[in-house]
């Protein structure tokens, strides 16, 4: 194992790296004007809401679909669905939300970390 940075062994994380997320459009703009303009934003039963549901359910092939209000509460069913318990060891990515490892931990799982392709930032298959 390489000697820690703190000990002065090499970065963990390069000088220069950035990353810009969300890119808001501006369609993205005006969509959330048009909502908060109606003055009704709350509530899964908003049009925006509804036709999201329809549209992915439909997109899907399925009856039906949820939308949910976040990201988190997406891993949360996911994970819940998937039936990972306790002890259960899940490959996840430490180059993420709090939520990714989190949720598996919620369910009693065991995030397990592997590196990133520092190209893609995904999951890197050959670590």
């Amino acid at each position: 194992m390489s000697e820690l940075a703190i000990f002065g062994g090499g970065k963990t994380v390069p000088d220069g790296l950035e990353m810009t997320w969300p890119i808001i459009t501006e369609e993205d703009k005006q969509a959330v004007m048009g909502v908060l303009d109606r003055g009704v934003i709350w509530g899964a039963q908003g049009p925006e809401a509804v036709a999201l549901q329809e549209e992915w359910a439909d997109y899907l092939g399925t009856r039906y679909c949820i939308a949910l209000n976040s990201g988190t509460a997406a891993l949360h069913c996911a994970v819940a669905a998937a039936g990972i318990g306790p002890g259960d060891e899940v490959i996840t990515t430490a180059f993420s939300f709090l939520a990714s490892a989190v949720t598996i931990m919620h369910n009693n799982g065991i995030p397990v970390f592997v590196d990133i392709d520092p190209r893609t930032f995904n999951m890197d298959v050959s670590k």
